[in-house]
């Protein structure tokens, strides 16, 4: 497969998000923003433990943190999984379908998309453990898997793996170093906000109003992720399925 030109990726992406801002924030905001708000007050996150801790009791303790929030960690990831499909399939389906509609179409597609970004997810976990690298370059080859079932109408979910794996062949590496700027950009963005916001409530609010403060600005900073992976895995898809895609234009998806 020839190489993805990246800087028409950019351009895509942008034109994408500027002709769509508004459907974009409603979508994230409803479906991202509201639920990272709601997950943040009911997450039972325990009393920050000792600098001095040894790591198998953090990891212990970051463990039972997941086993006391799995409930409402999976409704967050199911509600960024059908928001992301939902601004997917408006961004790339040709025939241009109503929020409605999308939304429709996006909740059809959520069990096979859920499947396979399980098994990303243990890919990733995987390829963490034997060096890091090799967990990296496997979520940059998946990455396409929502925009496959958006617009492609896949339900499959081996079938969402396999042609994601097909699509972003040859440029793996590429793809991996622009989604671990993306991730570390907004990791940054998103600490920065939460810790400035944080010292700041706990100085002027209560500590329950602080909590949920600092619950709204992750919440936004989440959503604006969500809404900017979405552009990006769509103009990455439109990049991949066409040699030299067309400026992106409202009512087509090449």
């Amino acid at each position: 497969m020839s190489k993805i030109d990246l800087n028409r990726v950019w351009d895509d992406a942008r034109a994408m998000g500027a002709a769509n801002k508004d459907l974009l924030a409603a979508i994230s905001g409803m479906f991202v923003l509201l639920p990272s708000v709601v997950g943040g007050i009911l997450m039972k996150v325990p009393e920050a433990p000792p600098k001095d801790l040894p790591q198998e009791q953090m990891l212990r303790l970051a463990l039972q943190v997941y086993t006391d929030n799995w409930a409402v960690l999976l409704g967050l990831s199911l509600a960024v999984s059908f928001a992301l499909l939902t601004m997917l399939v408006l961004l790339l389906r040709p025939e241009r379908l109503t929020v409605g509609e999308s939304l429709k179409a996006a909740l059809l597609l959520i069990p096979g998309y859920f499947v396979a970004n399980m098994v990303q997810g243990i890919a990733f976990g995987i390829g963490v453990i034997l060096f890091v690298l090799p967990g990296l370059y496997v979520i940059a080859r998946f990455c396409l898997i929502a925009p496959v079932a958006a617009a492609e109408q896949r339900g499959n979910p081996i079938e969402q793996l396999r042609r994601s794996w097909a699509l972003t062949s040859g440029n793996g590496w590429r793809i991996m170093l622009m989604l671990v700027v993306l991730y570390v950009t907004a990791e940054i963005i998103s600490l920065v906000a939460t810790t400035l916001v944080g010292l700041v409530g706990e100085l002027v609010l209560s500590k329950d109003l602080a909590t949920l403060v600092v619950s709204i600005v992750s919440g936004l900073v989440t959503a604006g992720l969500a809404a900017f992976l979405a552009l990006l895995s769509a103009a990455i898809y439109r990049a991949a399925t066409e040699p030299a895609p067309s400026p992106w234009l409202p009512g087509a998806n090449g």
